[in-house]
């Protein structure tokens, strides 16, 4: 794939490179294009399917269709029908101003226009979902969804699992489409509950952890432990106090 340029023309001039300026150009025009055969291919009934955002991403990257969405939003930023947390999201890509000989800038040339803007907004939504998925979770993110799993744990007044013997919770489907087996340890490991499970219920969809009736629910998160290896190296770093001169003194 052709590679991302993001400087303007008259940067590229300056520094020799408006060949690879024009075919990233020429890149986000297509994309562009492939974007709004995308959203018209896959608006039905009043509804847009998610299958557009991984056509473009394949045939583009996530790295150029970002781009020329952020820069869509940029762009339409006066538009209500761009969400506003879209918008800021578009600010922390830059795309800068490149204005041609008459004073009109190119970048106009890559904005999304053909489609109604809400319907680019939910374009938006779900390649950042998408893309979201695609990538490891962090500790804040397991850390995250522990909170979100005992507050609903905590927040149950009578058992609520089939059964009627259990307090269950369903784990977010999006933090299993991104959990490793250890990111899954981890979770489990930050609920406090001593009859804690993970598991999938007959006839339903998903994982869920399940506690029993009789748990003491009113307990707090456990806190992460310090590794071995780190608290080894945070030794190994911590200067030495001086050694005493109590014998030199008494030798004295």
């Amino acid at each position: 794939m052709i590679p991302v340029y993001k400087y303007p023309a008259a940067y590229a001039r300056e520094h020799g490179e408006l060949e690879q300026y024009r075919a990233s150009h020429k890149e986000n025009v297509a994309c562009k294009d492939a974007i709004e055969i995308a959203i018209r291919d896959n608006y039905r009934d009043n509804r847009l399917g998610k299958e557009g955002v991984k056509q473009v991403a394949d045939q583009f990257s996530y790295e150029r269709m970002f781009y020329v969405l952020a820069n869509t939003a940029q762009r339409k930023d006066f538009d209500g029908r761009i969400s506003r947390d879209n918008k800021d999201w578009a600010k922390t890509i830059p795309v800068f101003e490149d204005k041609d000989y008459f004073g009109d800038d190119r970048r106009s040339e890559f904005e999304v226009d053909s489609c109604n803007p809400g319907l680019t907004d939910i374009f938006i939504n779900q390649a950042r979902r998408k893309y979201l998925l695609t990538r490891p979770l962090t500790k804040e993110d397991i850390q995250a969804e522990a909170w979100r799993l005992l507050q609903r744990l905590q927040s149950e007044h009578e058992p609520n699992s089939p059964s009627g013997t259990h307090f269950m919770a369903q784990l977010s489907p999006d933090f299993l489409i991104r959990a490793s087996t250890k990111d899954q340890d981890r979770l489990f490991a930050l609920l406090p509950f001593k009859s804690l499970s993970f598991s999938a219920l007959k006839d339903r969809k998903g994982i869920f952890a399940f506690i029993q009736k009789d748990e003491n629910r009113d307990q707090p998160l456990r806190q992460r432990k310090t590794s071995v290896r780190k608290k080894l190296r945070k030794t190994q770093t911590e200067p030495k106090p001086p050694a005493s001169s109590k014998g030199k003194e008494m030798e004295l």
